[in-house]
């Protein structure tokens, strides 16, 4: 008896137990812009290689690295200026400190004039609100930091995201050309990891029956291979099988070839 199987899509018919399967790669990238801008650099000689830790894609980022580091100027400076306005700030507070002591001597004798203890006090109060607007800078300055590093941060991130690199993949394929303009979800290219590969089989019911303890044949061979993934959830597309993927760990130079693939 015969029963349908399938490969990728498309179902076959072969012996129970029995399935055809292509060998793709371990996992597939697609690399797509997540700001928009220019391609200053699209290497599509890298095109079948596998890269290393050079940009593959480069989105112009000169005016944010022009920001950058005007943004990091301006923090340093803003930073010796709180350094300043807090050492004024301690300053002020001993002028208050001693400015206050005094006028709680003074307060209370009958030796001092209404006018002179009114002048005291004066001077106190003079001394406690420029120590207050010292405070109220040190606060102001302490936000433009934060809203500075954050705004850095930002930058960092972006120019990050427009530096396109797949260290240890191999390039499937460059979707872009120099001096493109790319908006963000732009496709910018397709690398693979095809250090290990995988293949994708649809069982059936009968076939998902104690299927840990069955051994994994490789085009009439047999194999250490185990399951990787089961999804005991028929699958949307093949709606009466059952996905399972099988990880090839040493999978050769040549992928999408077909493999028969027997479960025992």
């Amino acid at each position: 008896m015969k029963k349908s199987v399938a490969l990728g899509c498309l179902p076959l018919l072969l012996a129970a137990e029995v399935h055809m399967a292509k060998l793709e790669p371990y996992e597939t990238y697609r690399f797509k812009a997540a700001e928009a801008g220019q391609v200053v650099l699209a290497d599509d000689e890298m095109e079948g290689k596998i890269a290393g830790d050079d940009a593959i894609v480069q989105i112009d980022d000169k005016v944010d690295k022009a920001q950058l580091k005007a943004l990091k100027t301006a923090i340093e400076s803003v930073k010796k200026t709180l350094e300043l306005t807090k050492e004024m700030a301690e300053n002020q507070q001993k002028v208050y400190e001693r400015d206050r002591r005094y006028y709680a001597r003074v307060k209370n004798l009958k030796t001092k004039s209404q006018t002179e203890k009114d002048r005291v006090f004066a001077t106190m109060a003079a001394a406690k609100n420029q120590l207050l607007t010292l405070k109220e800078k040190i606060a102001s300055l302490e936000n433009q930091i934060a809203d500075t590093d954050y705004r850095i941060a930002m930058l960092k991130d972006r120019i990050a995201k427009k530096r396109v690199a797949a260290p240890g993949l191999y390039i499937y394929k460059v979707a872009v050309r120099r001096d493109d303009y790319v908006n963000p979800g732009t496709l910018l290219m397709t690398a693979m990891d095809i250090r290990k590969g995988r293949l994708v089989l649809y069982l059936d019911r009968d076939e998902m029956r104690d299927l840990a303890h069955k051994k994994i044949y490789i085009d009439g061979k047999p194999t250490d291979l185990r399951w990787d993934k089961v999804i005991r959830v028929a699958d949307d597309k093949h709606i009466t099988s059952y996905r399972a993927e099988i990880v090839v760990p040493n999978p050769g130079k040549l992928f999408s070839k077909l493999l028969k693939v027997e479960i025992k």
